[in-house]
C-alpha cells in the first residue's frame, strides 16, 4: 500500500466515523429532547397540583371562617358572582373582610395568567377554566377597586370582558 492508498483508506474511515458521531449525536439529541419533554410535563403537572392546592384551601379557609363565610353567603343570596349589587348591602367592615378576600382572589388569578404566559398552563384550561373564572369575578374586582395589576393581566381581563360583552 502507498501514500496515496494510506490516505484514501483514513478519509474512508474519517467519514465512516463522522457518520458515526452523527448517529451517535442523533440519538443523544432524540434521547435528551424525551427527557426535557417528560421533566416539562412533571413540572406542570406539579404546577397544575399546587394551584389547585392553594385554590381549595383558599376557598376553604373562606367557607370555615367566621367572618367571610357569612358574607359569601348573604351575597350568594343576592345573586352573586353573576349580580354585584349585593355589595352594596355589606356593612363596611363586611366589604373591608370581602375586598381582603378578593385581593387574594385576584392575586392568584394573576398569578395563574402569569403561569399560562411562562407555558405552564396549557390552552384548553386557559380558554375553558381561566377565562370563564376571571370573567365571573372581574365585575366584582372593578366594582371593589381592585383593577391595579400587572399591565398584561389587565389587559386580559379588558379583553374577556369585552369578548363577554
Amino acid at each position: 500500500m502507498n501514500l496515496m492508498e494510506l490516505g484514501a483508506m483514513g478519509e474512508f474511515v474519517g467519514a465512516i466515523a463522522v457518520v458515526a458521531t452523527l448517529i451517535y449525536l442523533s440519538v443523544q439529541i432524540r434521547q435528551n429532547t424525551r427527557s426535557m419533554d417528560q421533566g416539562r410535563k412533571l413540572a406542570l403537572a406539579q404546577t397544575y397540583q399546587i394551584r389547585a392546592d392553594a385554590l381549595q384551601d383558599m376557598l376553604v379557609r373562606a367557607a370555615d371562617s367566621e367572618h367571610v363565610a357569612p358574607i359569601i353567603i348573604k351575597l350568594t343570596e343576592t345573586g352573586y358572582p353573576q349580580n354585584i349589587s349585593g355589595l352594596d348591602e355589606l356593612t363596611t367592615e363586611e366589604l373591608g373582610r370581602f375586598r381582603l378576600w378578593q385581593i387574594a382572589q385576584h392575586a392568584h388569578w394573576d398569578n395563574m395568567f402569569y403561569q399560562y404566559q411562562q407555558g405552564f398552563i396549557d390552552e384548553e384550561y386557559f380558554q375553558d377554566t381561566f377565562k370563564v373564572r376571571v370573567a365571573r369575578l372581574a365585575p366584582t374586582w372593578q366594582a371593589l377597586g381592585l383593577i391595579v395589576s400587572r399591565g398584561s393581566f389587565s389587559k386580559e381581563i379588558e379583553k374577556i370582558l369585552a369578548r363577554d360583552g
